[in-house]
């Protein structure tokens, strides 16, 4: 079987200074998603606002931030479930908004995982071919069936029992296998919310550990309330708050001496003046 992913660069982001109205977007030679001047509004009032990110070839970056800060609302933006931003996103060179084949392409280019797993009530094996179309889920090959449940760290865990009903997999597994399921299309970039909130240590430890070796391979995005987290992800780390992106570093660098008043206070404090996203 050929390896579905090729090898490609560090995952960065840009600083958003919260006091600036045209902030300079950082490029690269080869960006894998970029988001400019990134608007949107739900109820009457902003939930991100002139936000400007741009996210390289791999690399993990930990999005942090209050409740209420348009983390959420960011992922789905690039994903294409909300559709409703004004702005510009673009993936590999192209608008998202114009993606040949439309959105379900764009999600299946761009995957996304919640912080909930969602499994069906079929098999293990099921489950990890679920988003194939057609022919090309009939003809899946054991091997990638193998691969991508390895790369999700749950192949040692289900190798023997791979025609079991997926929803008897504890509440971690089934988050392994919701990665499983979402490599299984090749996404170029992966977005997951809040993946580890509700699990044990051991099963947030494996999936930490899967992330670390994606990594290597694609852009993986991470929003989290962990810090520590964060710091055991390493990568790149960004603080977002009230919508816009106000400071990006190296994990550790954000984490230990963040630059930002509005970081060191929600560091200290826990909170900050951001609305809950759902008002």
């Amino acid at each position: 079987m050929n390896k579905p992913y090729t090898n490609m660069q560090l995952a960065t982001a840009h600083v958003t200074d919260k006091t600036t109205d045209q902030p300079k977007l950082k490029t690269y030679d080869k960006a894998r998603v970029e988001v400019n001047n990134l608007n949107l509004k739900r109820g009457g009032r902003l939930i991100l606002n002139k936000l400007n990110l741009t996210l390289a070839d791999n690399g993990i970056t930990s999005i942090i931030g209050p409740s209420g800060a348009g983390k959420s609302s960011l992922l789905r933006c690039i994903n294409g479930l909300d559709k409703d931003w004004k702005g510009e996103i673009s993936v590999d060179g192209i608008a998202s908004k114009h993606w040949p084949k439309g959105a379900d392409a764009l999600r299946q280019h761009i995957g996304l995982i919640g912080q909930k797993p969602t499994v069906f009530p079929c098999s293990i094996t099921d489950n990890v071919v679920f988003g194939l179309r057609g022919k090309q889920r009939k003809q899946a090959s054991s091997g990638l069936i193998e691969y991508c449940l390895k790369q999700a760290a749950l192949w040692d865990e289900v190798c023997d029992r791979l025609d079991h009903n997926a929803q008897t997999l504890s509440l971690g597994q089934q988050q392994r296998l919701c990665i499983a399921r979402a490599l299984a299309v090749k996404p170029a970039v992966l977005l997951l919310d809040e993946p580890t909130a509700s699990l044990d240590p051991r099963s947030k430890n494996k999936i930490e550990a899967s992330l670390h070796g994606l990594g290597e391979n694609m852009p993986v995005v991470v929003v989290t309330h962990d810090l520590e987290q964060v710091r055991r992800l390493g990568g790149n780390a960004l603080f977002m708050c009230d919508g816009m992106l106000i400071e990006q570093a190296e994990s550790t660098t954000l984490l230990d001496t963040p630059q930002r008043l509005e970081t060191r206070e929600f560091f200290q404090w826990s909170t900050c003046d951001c609305p809950p996203e759902d008002e």
